[in-house]
Formats: C-alpha cells, structure tokens, sequence
C-alpha cells in the first residue's frame, strides 16, 4: 500500500491510496458522504487479485475542499480528470451510496474514460419523497447540518459531536457484533475530523436527497451495472433497488442481514460479489 497526492492540471489535490499495483484490473473505489478511503479497508484484503485505487474525494478525508461550490457535477469531473491524469486505461469503479452518483455523473459525462462493467454499492436510487421511509434519516441529518453551521456559539461543537455521530450511525448498522459496532463508531468518529465544511456539507446532503441513480438511467444502460445491496438497508432500501435494477438492466445481488454498511458488516461477501462480476 502506498499513500499518494496527485495534484490536477486544475490544481485541486486528491490524496489517494494505492493496491497491489502489480495487478490487473484497475479498480477505483469510490467512498460516500462524510467518509473515505477506510470505509473500504475490510473489502480491500480481499481482493488482492485487483489493482485498487481508493481515493478520498474533494472536502473529504485528506483532499482539501477546493471551493464551496463543489458539486456532484464537479465530482464527477474530478474523477474523470483523476483516472486520465494516471492514465489508468479504462478502469472499473465502484461508487458506495453519494459515490454512486458521483460515479454515475463520472460515466455520464465521460463514458470512454471506464471499463464497461460498474459496481455501485448501495446507490441512492431515486431522489428522496416527502412521505417516505428514508425522509426520518434526511430529516435528522439536515437538522444536524443546519444547526451546526448557523449557530455562532455550538455549530462546531455540533458538527464534532460524537454522540450525534453515534446516533446517526446505530440507525444505519445492523451487526450485533460488538467489537464491530466499535471499530465502525471509531472510524465515523474519526470521519468528524476530516469535516472541511459544515455549510459545503449541508448542500451536498441536500443536492444527493435530491438526485439519485434514476436521473442517469439513460447513462447507466450502456454499461453492465452490479448493485450491491444488504436486505436490511434503511438508507437505500431494497424495494426501490430492485426498481432501479430492472430500469437500467442492472444485475442485483444481495447480502442478507446487512444494511448500508454491508462493505463493514460482511465484506466477504462484497468482496466476493465483485470478483465473481468482474471476473
């Protein structure tokens, strides 16, 4: 494993971890919103037969946030300019939950720069309703983002709060498995340091409840799609994955017992879904 920063033509900085580079294919990991590279640190180990890039996007973990006005959109040129500058030729990607969209706009915009097979984790299927299940989550996470970049005195105490960050993230695992459930804490815990801004937080959450894989379908049906999903997941739920699948001709596999952290929660069989796909 090496840790690299690669600075773009642009002039932002991506910093970003690199995998067995002896091997082939290339596989790019895309994390989601308010994580990074370590969310896939169990998936990696097991595919030790890929060539694995993990970066963390812009305003996330150790790439610095180049504006405030970055965007989907933004990202996914970001991505394309990241594979084109390491001249990886035509490489697989996998996007998990906000990735996927930003994989999904990488692929819209640029389809040449990537193989023809595309894994997206847990994607976010269709913008979010006002009367739905995933409403309760959004809810509580934009009260979060909006009170920690408007209140002068507690916003950054809000936007660091441990505790705030324990509750978001027993509402999305499923493991019962205790020194799991620990190690994934740890690592949200740690995601609240790399925080580059609450406000640029805020209207990313916003722009991603209010995007999902439906607007790229017409996108995403010149590729051969792999969706990833646990039964139990409350982020993206199943039903609305099993939609978007046969809208895009997409093949669904589905890791029992597990939520939207199923990469933490049952990486084997991630890990193994991917192979079998790519392979």
């Amino acid at each position: 494993m090496t840790k690299q920063t690669l600075t773009l033509p642009t002039g932002e900085q991506i910093v970003y971890w690199e995998f067995n580079p002896e091997k082939t294919p290339t596989l790019v990991l895309v994390h989601g919103i308010t994580g990074s590279h370590e969310g896939f640190q169990y998936v990696i180990p097991l595919l030790n037969d890929f060539h694995i890039i993990a970066p963390d996007l812009p305003g996330f973990g150790e790439s610095p946030l180049p504006h405030e006005k970055l965007s989907l959109r933004d990202m996914g040129e970001l991505l394309i300019d990241f594979v084109e500058e390491l001249e990886l030729d035509k490489p697989h990607v996998l996007g998990h939950s906000m990735g996927s969209l930003v994989v999904a706009e990488a692929v819209r915009q640029h389809p040449s720069s990537f193989a023809h097979k595309l894994i997206l984790a847990s994607p976010v299927p269709t913008p979010v309703g006002s009367v739905e299940m995933r409403r309760v989550g959004v809810l509580f996470s934009r009260l979060y983002y909006v009170a920690g970049h408007r209140l002068p005195r507690i916003g950054d105490k809000i936007a660091h709060s441990r505790k705030l960050s324990w509750v978001a993230t027993e509402m999305i695992m499923t493991t019962k498995d205790k020194v799991l459930k620990n190690v994934i804490h740890y690592h949200h815990f740690k995601n609240l340091d790399f925080i580059s801004s609450i406000g640029w937080n805020r209207r990313l959450q916003k722009e991603v409840t209010k995007t999902g894989m439906s607007r790229y379908k017409s996108a995403l049906k010149q590729f051969d799609v792999l969706i990833i999903n646990g039964n139990r997941d409350n982020v993206t739920p199943l039903k609305m994955q099993r939609k978007i699948a046969r809208d895009i001709g997409a093949t669904l596999t589905i890791v029992p017992g597990t939520g939207h952290l199923s990469h933490y929660e049952k990486p084997e069989q991630v890990a193994n879904a991917i192979r079998d796909f790519l392979r």
